[in-house]
């Protein structure tokens, strides 16, 4: 007979881990997106599909937690929507990725509610991953190719999308610093966290993406808010006058192409929202926004918030910014706790670089993920093995 308990355990302490990592690092590394997705529902979804089934007492402990029953909610609310989408939607598809993205909540919890360290652990380790590899694709590009530094760069592995990568970079540059300025337990290495996140954040300028670098300074603005020592206040400072240099330097490459037609894509947008306000038009409904000075159609918001309202209406925005004001809560009272305090910028983060690109929450593993669902599970986790840790005292 089978000891589901010692299962549960071995699979959160050994199986999800590995699946972690994957879901962390392999963007970059690999060059199959199916590949990755496959490896994602192999080594998290299916597991964390076999824990809670083992051990459903966790998910009941789960929802003690805020954070995930607002989180569960809004999921939930968009399998609902699949009731008044188009006809045409592929609901069963669209279904499936708000369960993989539940099942990913889940195995985060899992990992944390076994053993507190690995998630730390294994975000330090795809940080200098990243930062790694985003080295080895600036020489590449270049020293070896020789382009000239005007040239945007987009990545390696399966990454395709400038604007996207940077994003995926910025989390990850947003958790090395946040980590630093808050623990003193890594000091001794503060020349290494310093190569990590200065390699990030170039690599994040080469792609000449401006959302990315308007996000980490919101994130920092967010640590700045709470911890208010010469640390935060340097960095901030440090990031600030990189910023100006490279704006001055770099004027004319910022601007040449202007907002990139994003205020037109989100009136048109918003015109659409109005026709169905309350609920929404459905997951999975495609868009279809006429640019007039463009004679072109976009299917995509270009803003996640503006997507998510869209697909899910007043109701749905209502939740998802009931989420972040308990979220911001949390991490007001909680900002000692590792996964909270570092969690809760890559949020801002995510949210603000979400400003300019993406269109749905709702999707398989890709980048969107890094900005929201990643730290909202990083939160959720933590506030789990709270609660649980105030019952068994």
């Amino acid at each position: 007979m089978i000891n589901c308990p010692a299962a549960a355990k071995f699979t959160s302490q050994y199986i999800l881990p590995i699946g972690f990592i994957i879901f962390l690092t392999f963007l970059c590394i690999i060059e199959s997106r199916s590949s990755y997705h496959t490896l994602i529902y192999l080594f998290i979804s299916l597991p964390a599909l076999i824990i809670s089934i083992i051990r459903p007492r966790l998910i009941f402990s789960s929802l003690k937690s805020t954070t995930f029953r607002i989180t569960m909610a809004l999921c939930f609310f968009a399998i609902l929507s699949t009731l008044w989408n188009n006809n045409e939607v592929a609901d069963l598809r669209n279904i499936r990725y708000i369960i993989n993205i539940i099942l990913f909540s889940l195995a985060v919890i899992y990992i944390h509610h076994y053993q507190q360290g690995i998630i730390e652990n294994s975000m330090l380790l795809a940080a200098v991953i990243w930062a790694g590899f985003g080295l080895i694709e600036l020489y590449n590009v270049y020293y070896q190719q020789g382009l000239p530094l005007s040239s945007r760069i987009v990545g390696s592995g399966s990454l395709s999308n400038t604007l996207l990568t940077s994003h995926v970079y910025g989390a990850f540059a947003t958790f090395i610093a946040s980590h630093f300025l808050i623990t003193k337990k890594y000091h001794r290495y503060q020349t290494l966290y310093l190569v990590v996140f200065l390699s990030l954040i170039v690599f994040i300028i080469q792609t000449h993406s401006r959302t990315p670098l308007l996000a980490i300074a919101a994130a920092f603005g967010c640590l700045l808010l709470k911890h208010k020592n010469k640390q935060v206040t340097y960095v901030v400072l440090f990031l600030m006058a990189s910023f100006s240099i490279y704006t001055i330097f770099n004027y004319d490459l910022l601007i040449q192409r202007g907002l990139s037609y994003r205020p037109e894509i989100w009136l048109t947008a918003l015109n659409d929202i109005k026709n169905k306000l309350f609920v929404g038009h459905g997951i999975g409904s495609e868009m279809s926004l006429f640019i007039p000075s463009l004679n072109k159609v976009f299917s995509d918001s270009h803003n996640l918030h503006i997507g998510l309202t869209y697909h899910l209406g007043i109701a749905g925005l209502a939740l998802w910014l009931t989420l972040l004001i308990f979220m911001f809560r949390l991490y007001l009272k909680n900002t000692n706790d590792l996964l909270i305090a570092t969690g809760f910028p890559m949020l801002v983060y995510g949210i603000t670089a979400g400003m300019t690109e993406g269109g749905n929450f709702f999707t398989r593993p890709k980048e969107v993920w890094f900005l929201i669902w990643l730290p909202i599970a990083m939160l959720s986790a933590a506030e789990i093995y709270k609660y649980s840790k105030n019952d068994k005292t």
